[in-house]
């Protein structure tokens, strides 16, 4: 009814409105030379275009994070009132009309008159907040729901949302890790927090009342479901979503698919989208996935697995560091990957490598420094022509006797 109204009439009535306060308490108004303001009175006007104006969601369907506001969307039915387009309308994600809007370059986008709104979550809550008239409210009736819809969305964006682009990039960082598997390992103990914090009756993931939480975690797992046995090793058993998501989470998923319209119609657009992606050979060079490492097991295999002894002198969780069996020095160590990771050969690195290649690196000063090795070389072996016996990836720290240059 704002928006149908003349501003002029709407500034007329709120004047007299405040003229008429100020007249009913006995002239307080002329304190001031002026009278008192209302709350959400004339000094709101300004804003009341903005919200007039009917909002622009730039989303795409692949967007796990922009489908928790098409959900919304949807379920309050309001996509008369909300038109959803695509950021190749404003010529693509790092077009300039849509950097000027959002520069991060990323979706979904809200546009409501003037106002531009990144960041799903805060979409979404303006969503709420704006069309509360319509059902449903998306707020549980409790505080304790309300304080558990919070925060299982936000272990969701803090912890899931900024490393799940290892389901998918093909490049890291992915969030703070350098390794693919490392964050997908990550990706996995926090699903299983999720899933602790997760109501344990339901229906919906934070109790009774349907609520944001809903929105916000059921995307992302239709990511999980569609993308993670990808990077299942050739050895594993069949993939068990059940296990991966953890009991509460698992049954409020598929609650989710099987008894509501919305969720379902989401979860099609989402596997849809991600199916075309499938198409296209999105995952096809990228490693553990369609990249997959099925060279030949090494003897590094049975010593990581203890079927052949070695003379151990450092271990953590992604690296080994024992002696050669066939010294060609008083002091020669093997560096070894626990897992290969593809790396049969140093030619054979790439961009995401460069976290283990590192961590060798490092571990080596690290060992050579607290057994005050002095001067030592490292060495690597690529290729027959140039000595390399087992093909797993592997560096040669020597020390103990003069090295001469160049090597022979």
């Amino acid at each position: 009814k704002m928006c149908t109204t003349s501003w002029l009439t709407l500034l007329f009535l709120a004047t007299l409105a405040e003229n008429s306060v100020g007249f009913a308490i006995g002239g307080v108004a002329s304190l001031n030379g002026a009278p008192p303001r209302l709350r959400g009175g004339a000094s709101r006007m300004a804003s009341e275009p903005t919200m007039c104006a009917k909002p622009v969601l730039y989303d795409m369907p692949v967007s796990n994070n922009g489908a928790r506001c098409r959900i919304i969307i949807y379920k309050k039915g309001i996509q008369d009132q909300v038109t959803i387009k695509s950021p190749m309308d404003l010529g693509g994600l790092r077009s300039p009309e849509y950097l000027a809007l959002n520069p991060q370059a990323k979706m979904p986008l809200l546009v409501a008159g003037t106002m531009a709104l990144p960041e799903s979550d805060t979409i979404c809550r303006y969503l709420l907040d704006r069309f509360q008239d319509s059902s449903p409210s998306f707020v549980p009736t409790t505080p304790e729901a309300r304080a558990k819809s919070n925060l299982l969305s936000r272990l969701h964006d803090m912890y899931l949302t900024t490393i799940q682009g290892a389901l998918y990039k093909a490049q890291p960082p992915f969030g703070i890790y350098g390794s693919r598997l490392e964050a997908l390992q990550e990706l996995q103990t926090q699903l299983h927090i999720l899933n602790s914090a997760a109501d344990a009756d339901g229906p919906y993931i934070a109790g009774q009342d349907i609520s944001l939480a809903d929105a916000t975690v059921f995307p992302t797992l239709v990511f999980v479901e569609h993308m993670l046995p990808l990077y299942a090793s050739a050895e594993a058993e069949q993939f068990d979503l059940k296990a991966v998501l953890g009991e509460r989470l698992h049954r409020w998923y598929l609650e989710m698919q099987t008894h509501d319209a919305v969720f379902q119609k989401v979860h099609t657009e989402i596997k849809t989208a991600l199916d075309g992606w499938s198409g296209k050979g999105r995952w096809h060079d990228i490693l553990h996935a369609g990249a997959k490492d099925m060279a030949a097991s090494t003897i590094f295999d049975k010593i990581l697995a203890k079927q052949i002894p070695a003379d151990v002198i450092f271990e953590d969780k992604l690296v080994v560091v024992f002696k050669d069996i066939n010294p060609q020095a008083p002091t020669h160590w093997l560096v070894v990957p626990k897992t290969r990771q593809g790396l049969t050969q140093l030619r054979e690195a790439r961009a995401e490598h460069a976290s283990i290649l590192g961590h060798m690196m490092t571990t080596i000063a690290k060992v050579a420094k607290e057994k005050q090795l002095g001067d030592y070389r490292v060495v690597v072996n690529d290729g027959p022509k140039a000595g390399q016996e087992v093909y797993h990836l592997h560096m040669h720290v020597v020390a103990g006797r003069d090295f001469a240059w160049p090597p022979g």
